[in-house]
């Protein structure tokens, strides 16, 4: 991941609930970073910018303290969500007559653009509020919701639809690949909720196909180097779903590993599988019943961590993945979580992920 090279970086902070406004926020990721953690993930709408503008104001203040401090963090942003002051912005731009193009109104209060127009005014508010002039990695955030889009509107023709999606995806990532060679980003990559869904899914994103839409892009020495998706103890497409690479024969984790790309799992304590929303922590309702089923994948010794940590380690244990995010916007989430970080890897976590694949609410 460009700048800081391919150092390990098990657990990365999260900052999806985190805002510049909040005290709290900022000593969790004082206490994170100077715990060892050396990623962070952000991005354009996560509390309307406030997220970003913490992260900037953080790590400007540990550079002015150490100038080696921001090379030892891998800063990761993404950008797609229209929500609050860009939707304001996107209003505006439509009354004046220039409207962002290619805009997906997916929703009132969420729209969704992955235009070049629209990246660059992203990316230029983006390093305005990071304070920096240079972002290792900027992800594609949910560029699915033009498929989900789609489908809410009927579309029949859903190879017609997903021809379209990644002729975006080739436009966007040719934007991106200027930015590379202006050293404005160091790589890029997609955040996708639906990479890890079974292929047929009319809202299914392809790794395989968005490597391609690379290549067509950058060619062969394209800079498409990061992938996030979804992945915790119930929801096992990342390991399991044979949805993509040759024949539709591999993986997500499989096909990334194949191609070199780094993987960065998000949330890894909140399950949506099937209709239920399950909190993989202590204290929540079914915490003895999971810990009950994972207790007998764990060895003895770690049967007495917390539930968090037990879910988190089997996940950053997985093969292929490379950063597991945890939402750490408490003193108490760092300290829980960033020990795991120095665990030797779970013995057989493939077994852990074949077993809850089974027990998954429907």
């Amino acid at each position: 991941m460009s700048d800081a090279g391919r150092v390990e970086r098990r657990l990365g902070f999260g900052c999806y609930r985190v805002d510049d406004r909040t005290p709290a926020h900022r000593r969790a990721l004082e206490r994170a970073l100077d715990a060892g953690c050396n990623l962070i993930d952000t991005s354009t709408n996560y509390t309307d910018g406030g997220s970003e503008r913490l992260v900037g104001a953080v790590l400007a203040e540990r550079a002015r303290r150490d100038p080696a401090a921001r090379g030892r963090v891998a800063l990761v942003t993404k950008i797609g969500y229209v929500q609050g002051a860009n939707l304001d912005l996107a209003f505006e731009r439509e009354n004046d007559g220039r409207p962002f193009p290619e805009m997906v109104r997916y929703m009132d209060g969420c729209w969704h653009c992955i235009h070049p127009e629209f990246l660059r005014d992203q990316l230029e508010r983006s390093c305005r509020r990071l304070q920096t002039g240079r972002i290792d990695t900027v992800l594609l955030h949910n560029p699915e919701y033009f498929l989900s889009d789609a489908q809410h509107r009927g579309a029949a023709d859903v190879e017609a639809a997903r021809a379209e999606f990644y002729r975006r995806l080739r436009g966007a990532f040719a934007f991106l690949e200027e930015q590379v060679a202006a050293g404005t980003i160091g790589a890029y990559g997609v955040s996708s909720n639906t990479v890890v869904a079974a292929a047929e899914g009319f809202e299914a994103t392809s790794l395989t196909r968005m490597l391609e839409a690379a290549g067509a892009a950058g060619g062969s020495a394209h800079h498409f180097r990061v992938l996030q998706l979804p992945m915790n103890l119930f929801e096992t497409g990342a390991p399991l779903e044979r949805n993509t690479g040759p024949g539709g024969g591999r993986t997500p984790l499989e096909e990334a590993a194949a191609a070199g790309l780094e993987v960065l799992v998000n949330r890894p304590l909140n399950s949506f599988a099937g209709r239920h929303m399950l909190r993989l922590a202590d204290g929540h309702p079914a915490t003895a019943a999971i810990s009950a089923e994972l207790d007998p994948l764990v060895p003895p010794a770690r049967r007495g961590e917390s539930l968090s940590r037990k879910a988190i380690w089997v996940v950053a244990s997985t093969p292929g993945v490379t950063t597991v995010l945890v939402g750490m916007r408490r003193d108490s989430y760092v300290d829980d979580v960033m020990p795991v970080a120095g665990w030797a890897p779970h013995p057989d976590p493939m077994a852990v992920h074949r077993r809850f694949r089974d027990l998954a609410p429907a």
